[in-house]
Parts: C-alpha cells; structure tokens; sequence
C-alpha cells in the first residue's frame, strides 16, 4: 500500500517533444551519386586506356633488366659496407694489442733494469766485502 500526501503540491510532467528525421535529406544521396559518377569514370577510363606497355614482352625484359641490376648494387653496397665494418674492427683490435705489446715490453724492460742494477748493487757490496776482508791479517790455523 502506498502512502500518497493530498497536500502535496502537484508537479507538472515534463514536456516531451518528437521530431521525425524521416524527411527528405538529399544530400546524403546526392555525395553517393557523385562517388558512384567518379567510379564509372574511373573503371571506364581502365578498360580504354593504352596498355600495350603492360604486354610488351621487352618492356617487361627491361624492367626485370634493371631489377637484377638493382639488386646487385644493393648487394654490392651491403658487402661493402659489412668489409668496411670488419676492416675497421681489425684496426681497432690490432691497435689496442701493438698497444698492449708496447706497455708489455716496457713493462719488461723496466724489470729487466732494476735486475741489473741489483745485480750491479749485489755485485758491488760482495767486491767490497772481499776487499776488506783480504787486506786484514788471518789468523794462523792451529
């Protein structure tokens, strides 16, 4: 059971209006016959045009011609470029082992100075040993 207040104040239903879009809209038709005016023309101007160079067998010998032509300069340029990268890198490798190679062989003959200045250095401290050693007396063995 619902409950309905008799003082309320009664509300007005809003307006509703329909309009029908059914008319006649020709410009939808006109834009449709204008597209299908152009397709005749173009389908037309297809079928009549020259296509003898489409046909023509040393047209097409040329173009497969040059095709093959293209191909192998682009190949020719790939290999190229793929030489000149593998030349580069073998630049680049064989500079950075002349480079190791130097700093070995300096490296190497740093070690081989300090050696013979040990040597040298050892050498001497024994020839002075020896020389003092001879110059005094020795005790007679028993």
């Amino acid at each position: 059971m619902t409950q309905i207040d008799p003082n309320a104040p009664h509300r007005p239903s809003p307006d509703v209006h329909v309009t029908d879009n059914r008319g006649s809209n020709s410009t939808a038709w006109v834009v449709a016959a204008l597209v299908a005016v152009v397709a005749i023309i173009a389908v037309a101007f297809m079928v009549t045009s020259n296509q003898n160079d489409a046909t023509d067998p040393d047209a097409i010998a040329a173009a497969a011609d040059q095709g093959r032509a293209e191909g192998m300069l682009s190949g020719a340029q790939s290999s190229l470029e793929s030489a000149q990268a593998a030349a580069a890198s073998a630049a680049n490798s064989t500079a950075a082992q002349a480079s190791q190679a130097a700093a070995d062989a300096r490296s190497a003959a740093d070690s081989a100075a300090r050696s013979a200045d040990d040597a040298a250095s050892r050498a001497a401290a024994s020839a002075d040993r020896a020389s003092d050693t001879m110059g005094e007396p020795q005790p007679a063995p028993q």
